[in-house]
């Protein structure tokens, strides 16, 4: 159970830990579409359109706070440094790509299976979330391997509190 901290304890969520939260569920989300496309095509439709709508909130939610939000925040702190640059465009690359993929993919895995005409295959389902997530996974990698401990070593304080603003992170308080 969550207690009120003491006054003197800092009770800022930062939001990189948010974010870092935040990729964590990604992952498991990958890890339930794998489990979901082992395991085709005896799942239920309602199984699936659960998991379309997780992957809307949580994997949208979370490339739209790295794309709009932590990426130009950061790109203004290693402005001028290359190697930095090159990496990040690469990632907002590989997370604009992927966001598109979600979308294709959501409405695949709710028209394969409440379509009796079967348009798309179990198989083609279980292929197309084997592509999804095994890219996904890479991202969730990159981001905490690169760009979270990049952002960790450039963001100051002042950029962090943007960042928890543009986010809508009450300062006040605290990542479960």
């Amino acid at each position: 159970m969550w207690e009120h901290p003491a006054p003197s304890q800092s009770t800022a969520s930062s939001p990189l830990k948010n974010m870092a939260d935040n990729a964590k569920r990604v992952a498991q989300i990958c890890d339930l579409l794998e489990a979901m496309a082992d395991d085709l095509p005896r799942r239920p439709a309602p199984v699936w359109r659960e998991a379309a709508l997780m992957c809307d909130e949580v994997v949208k939610k979370h490339y739209k706070s790295v794309l709009d939000v932590l990426l130009p925040v950061l790109e203004t702190r290693i402005r001028g440094d290359e190697d930095y640059a090159a990496v990040l465009d690469r990632l907002h690359g590989d997370f604009e790509e992927e966001a598109s993929r979600l979308s294709e993919l959501s409405a695949l895995m709710i028209d394969a299976l409440e379509d009796s005409r079967g348009q798309i295959g179990a198989e083609a389902l279980g292929y197309a979330l084997r592509g999804f997530f095994g890219a996904l996974r890479r991202n969730v990698s990159w981001e905490m391997d690169v760009l979270l401990p990049l952002a960790k070593r450039r963001l100051n304080v002042d950029d962090l509190s943007k960042i928890r603003q543009l986010m809508k992170i009450d300062p006040m308080t605290r990542p479960a």
